[in-house]
């Protein structure tokens, strides 16, 4: 059995980046108060309505409250974030958020994932839960299903009737017969343990006395043995198709599954589905970022969907501040850089601050925020490096440029604070960013901002400057 692969990653700095990619954010509506504690998680749903520009937005905050929001225009031009409903949970508090279509799923304190209607700005509960985790759900991800396991998926069992499909022809009785369920494979962390589930089809939502069938269906786990799972991001290769789950773990490493079909050869000499879940296999290279707990992936998937090798890689953000950048398929990782520090104006030194969210920012970027409650966008670059004497052999590598000013929520720092900074202390702000969302554009699909929960909890849109003015 070969021996895992250890991979130290080394810190570098990187100058600013150049003229033509400077692009910079800023706040254009905020709430400071709105919620009584940190803001744990905060994502984007689809609005409704066709005209809209913004998404509507839900937070959930170590209160125990979760908020929907929307944006709504002010004099001036101006902007305004909207509550819509807040309200309570008995799971409670949620610790991450994942969106999917019309579904969102929430990892919560009581050691489930739920799920609620995400097109309802009430946020209207389904039945059913994924209810056997370790501890709190901290972490959600997910891969899309390969087409023979969406062909599995229609031939499981019948499907209930739905009030939905109510008034279709009969002519769609005879029709190719709709999933039983969805499709992607879904996943969520506590503690060292992986569940595996995927959505269900098979409940009506308006039959009071269907207890059985549930919006969600448990089907496997896997386990790490090297510490807690902070995090979780799947990943597809676009130019091998191959399917990743990544793992960020409190031993400052990232880890990872290759996420295959369920298959075996049948005496015919076809290779047939066998059951209703993934095979994980473990890989045993990982790379060790060397900066304590890894508390952020990213990956570049959702931002370069098309690019053969952007989409093969994870960005990582980690708790000494630092950004680094794993393969998914080699879990090498390239040099990171200092992305949340702190010069102290009496010196020349600087201090760190801890990574803790990263999204898709705009103009094809990557957003970050930590503990100095600054939101920063960096720029991924594809680097060739040789390996070893021969002169054929090469790695890829993706480092991460600055790529605009840094943008502070002006109620990051309090007064206290400000005058801390200014003698060179090594105090903290007191409203650290806490998560992050891409604000994307319904009618285009391109991002333009971010949406970002503090650990006072209020929430602070950003959006890129030259996208919104011509808007």
């Amino acid at each position: 059995m070969p021996r895992a692969r250890h991979v130290v990653a080394r810190g570098v700095s990187l100058d600013e980046a150049s003229e033509d990619a400077h692009i910079h954010l800023s706040v254009v509506a905020r709430v400071p108060g709105a919620h009584a504690g940190a803001v744990l998680a905060v994502a984007a749903l689809d609005d409704p309505d066709p005209d809209a520009r913004f998404p509507w937005f839900v937070s959930t905050s170590v209160d125990g409250t979760v908020s929907t929001w929307h944006v709504e225009k002010r004099g001036a031009g101006g902007i305004e974030l909207v509550r819509d409903a807040s309200f309570g949970d008995d799971d409670a508090p949620w610790w991450c958020l994942a969106v999917d279509d019309e579904w969102l799923f929430a990892g919560t304190h009581g050691r489930k994932v739920k799920v609620r209607l995400a097109v309802d700005a009430d946020l209207e509960s389904l039945p059913g839960a994924i209810a056997n985790h370790t501890g709190w759900v901290r972490a959600l991800a997910s891969v899309r299903k390969t087409p023979r396991e969406l062909e599995r998926a229609r031939a499981v069992r019948p499907r209930k009737a739905s009030p939905r499909k109510a008034g279709a022809s009969a002519a769609a009785d005879d029709a190719t017969p709709p999933p039983t369920t969805g499709d992607a494979w879904r996943f969520s962390a506590a503690c060292n343990v992986v569940r595996v589930w995927q959505d269900s089809f098979a409940f009506d939502e308006d039959d009071e006395d269907d207890e059985d069938d549930g919006a969600v269906a448990d089907v496997g786990s896997a386990r790490i043995f090297t510490g807690d799972i902070l995090c979780l991001a799947g990943v597809r290769a676009s130019s091998s198709g191959d399917r990743f789950l990544i793992a960020g773990v409190a031993d400052g490493t990232v880890r990872g599954w290759r996420v295959r079909e369920a298959q075996t050869r049948g005496t015919d000499g076809q290779t047939v589905m066998t059951r209703d879940a993934p095979v994980m296999l473990p890989i045993r290279e990982f790379a060790d970022l060397r900066g304590g707990r890894v508390a952020a992936l990213f990956p570049l998937a959702e931002a370069f969907p098309d690019d053969d090798v952007l989409s093969r890689f994870v960005v990582a953000g980690c708790r000494d501040g630092a950004l680094g950048c794993v393969d998914a398929e080699t879990m090498r990782a390239s040099p990171r850089i200092a992305a949340h520090e702190r010069r102290r104006e009496d010196t020349e030194t600087r201090r760190t601050e801890g990574v803790a969210c990263v999204c898709a920012g705009p103009a094809n970027t990557v957003a970050s925020g930590g503990d100095d409650g600054i939101v920063r966008l960096w720029r991924p670059r594809v680097c060739r490096e040789r390996e070893g004497d021969e002169p054929n052999t090469f790695s890829t590598r993706v480092v991460l440029e600055p790529s605009g000013g840094d943008t502070i929520c002006p109620d990051a720092l309090t007064d206290t604070k400000i005058e801390t900074r200014s003698r060179g202390d090594r105090a903290a702000p007191s409203h650290g960013t806490r998560c992050l969302c891409a604000v994307r554009d319904k009618r285009s699909g391109e991002c333009f901002g971010a949406l970002a929960g503090d650990e006072a909890g209020g929430l602070a849109l950003y959006t890129y400057d030259k996208k919104f003015a011509a808007s």
